[in-house]
């Protein structure tokens, strides 16, 4: 009967651990949507940008820190946006007059 016990108490303690591992998981990907969605949300706020823009933009970057610091260049090397909309973006993150002006649509 002490051998039952001790394999109940093993069974589920590993069972609570798999469970802690499970929502350590789910928290994980939620914190990380939850990040990707505040990083398009920020990047589709330049005008001309969209979606797939900005997922290029996360995928060939990972952080709006470091679209900041790319040249024009570095975003057309890396990405397969067009050389007006890396324009845009290299002159939103520089040029306070660009990015301060009023937007009319």
């Amino acid at each position: 009967m002490g051998f039952e016990k001790i394999v109940n108490i093993a069974y589920a303690r590993g069972a609570c651990k798999q469970r802690d591992a499970i929502s350590m998981m789910k928290t994980e990907r939620e914190r990380a949507t939850q990040c990707l969605d505040a990083f398009l949300h920020v990047v589709t706020a330049i005008p001309g940008i969209d979606n797939h823009d900005a997922n290029a933009l996360a995928q060939a970057f990972g952080s709006i820190e470091a679209i900041a610091k790319a040249s024009k260049g570095t975003i057309l090397e890396s990405t397969d946006l067009s050389s007006d909309k890396a324009e845009r973006i290299f002159r939103f993150f520089r040029d306070p007059q660009y990015y301060l002006s009023p937007r009319i649509h």
